[in-house]
């Protein structure tokens, strides 16, 4: 086989103590295209095997001095010759004692003399192309292993330079807390340069302000392998005290144990600040609002129990007024046609006045009087209103999907009777009342609405539909009490009431009730949820 430029070439030895026999030997394996080395003694050739490598030893058996079993015998007892194979030749007449000794001592084949040239190429042949090929192979094995070394220093360099470019803080240590390496952001934050640090254990930014607890449960976590996570109070070079959260992961050998810590840490001091400084504004404010609330309440009360007493007093000589206009009235023939018309006019203003002070005294008795929650089926509840009514048996009335409440029976009666007879009240003359009933389940709460297809009307006003003696429609005969009374109820019964209208179209109220629950349920109380 001819060597191709850029192929390697393997190393043949011929041992043999005869020129004529060594020269022969050689021409025969030049049409193989490799190195051939000749030497003339068996001590010759174990100094040339120490040069390198050789695909294949052609060893005379015949030799003076170091015969070719003694040469082999020595050639085997190299652990870098020892699987180097091994063609003994030999003479016809000594062929069955030579070949039993070789073979004893690991001769691969022999060779006869006279030598046939094909023969002997293709014998050796043999061993070239596989010691040519085992070269390929850790040919390829070396430049694995370069191309895996350079990765691995490619993946180290630049692991390494994220720890040492980190943002945040990266500390590691031995087992027993001796400090090993510290990042540039360490250096940063706590103000100790590498060379201060290194030597070290991390006690050197302790600043007494965490217990011996805490650094007892640290190292179990540690030392039983598990990754500790906590937020430590420590202490810059200045003194200065700085807050943050680190998270310590031990690092093992490959048996498994902990030999090193590597810490990394975020600085949180800002954050920290930022939160406490919350926290005393969030209980400044629910000091203020717990006054504010108190100064309310006191006022409110003040304000309804003077409303109570006004309205109480205005009655008397309200009365008074009402009497004696009635006994004008008996007389009236006396008064003439003005006297008359103004006499009206007095008992009508004393009717509304009195109707006015009725409202006020009911809207002040909704803030005083004691609610008395309980389950509540609107169902019933308003087949009972709707047949006291007034006008109900000119309206349509659509009653649909109504759940059960939790409320004051007498408060919630109040709250859809109000409301239904505005609904009735503000009834469009140009068509025949129709209104509509239903509720809507929540998690913890029941919606009621209540639609009817009356006058409606505009949204801009809305705010004002439940003011005290705030009205939409003065054409209509009422005192704007109504309303305000009932989103007192919906309120003081922790519930949302709202409207939603369009002129000529009709409107739609809608007031939200805690939802009646099964016995040991957990739903909100009467008074608990947020009011709008």
């Amino acid at each position: 086989m001819d060597a191709g430029a850029g192929t390697p070439r393997a190393r043949i030895l011929i041992v043999d103590d005869q020129d004529a026999k060594r020269l022969g030997l050689a021409a025969a394996l030049e049409p193989l295209g490799q190195e051939v080395v000749m030497v003339a003694s068996g001590r010759e050739a174990l100094r040339q095997l120490l040069t390198g490598e050789f695909a294949v030893i052609l060893l005379d058996v015949q030799m003076p001095d170091m015969d070719g079993f003694e040469t082999a015998r020595l050639i085997r007892s190299r652990r870098q010759t020892e699987t180097t194979p091994i063609i003994f030749v030999t003479a016809h007449d000594r062929a069955e004692a030579d070949m039993l000794g070789g073979y004893t001592l690991g001769a691969v084949d022999f060779i006869f003399s006279p030598v046939r040239s094909e023969v002997l190429r293709a014998k050796v042949n043999v061993f070239v192309e596989l010691h040519l090929k085992t070269l390929t192979v850790q040919a390829h094995e070396r430049r694995l292993r370069e191309l895996e070394s350079r990765q691995a220093q490619h993946e180290l360099a630049k692991l390494w330079g994220a720890i040492a470019q980190s943002a945040d803080p990266v500390m590691i240590t031995t087992r027993s807390g001796v400090i090993e390496y510290v990042n540039s952001a360490f250096e940063q934050v706590t103000g100790y340069p590498a060379e201060e640090a290194l030597g070290q254990t991390p006690a050197l930014l302790n600043s007494g302000r965490q217990d011996a607890a805490f650094f007892d449960d640290l190292w179990r976590t540690l030392l039983s392998g598990e990754v500790f996570r906590g937020e430590f109070i420590n202490r810059r070079k200045d003194g200065g005290e700085y807050h943050e959260e680190k998270t310590i992961t031990p690092i093992r050998d490959e048996a498994g144990r902990v030999t090193h810590f590597v810490a990394t840490s975020q600085d949180v001091t800002y954050r920290k600040q930022m939160e406490a400084q919350l926290h005393a504004l969030n209980a400044s404010l629910e000091a203020r609002v717990r006054e504010r609330t108190a100064e309310l309440e006191d006022v409110n009360s003040e304000l309804e129990a003077y409303a109570y007493s006004i309205s109480h007093d205005l009655r008397t000589p309200l009365r008074h007024i009402g009497s004696f206009a009635d006994l004008l009235a008996r007389s009236s023939d006396d008064l003439g046609d003005n006297g008359q018309r103004y006499l009206r006019i007095i008992q009508d203003g004393a009717l509304k006045m009195e109707a006015l002070i009725d409202g006020l005294l009911e809207f002040a008795r909704t803030g005083r009087s004691e609610l008395r929650p309980q389950p509540i089926e609107l169902r019933a509840l308003l087949g009972e209103i709707i047949a006291e009514l007034p006008g109900a048996e000119a309206a349509t009335w659509d009653l649909r999907d109504l759940g059960a409440v939790c409320g004051d029976l007498l408060g919630v009666r109040q709250v859809l009777t109000n409301l239904l007879t505005n609904a009735l009240k503000y009834a469009d003359p140009a068509r025949p009342p129709h209104i509509e009933v239903w509720t809507e389940a929540g998690e913890h709460e029941q919606t009621v609405h209540v639609r009817d297809n009356g006058l409606g009307f505009d949204m801009t006003y809305a705010h004002r539909l439940f003011a005290v003696f705030q009205r939409l429609h003065t054409e209509v005969p009422g005192h704007g009490v109504g309303l305000a009374i009932v989103k007192r109820i919906v309120t003081r019964h922790g519930g949302r009431i709202w409207a939603q209208g369009v002129e000529g179209q009709g409107a739609t109220f809608s007031f939200t009730l805690p939802q009646a629950q099964a016995s040991g349920g957990e739903g909100p109380q009467v008074g608990e949820a947020a009011v709008g």
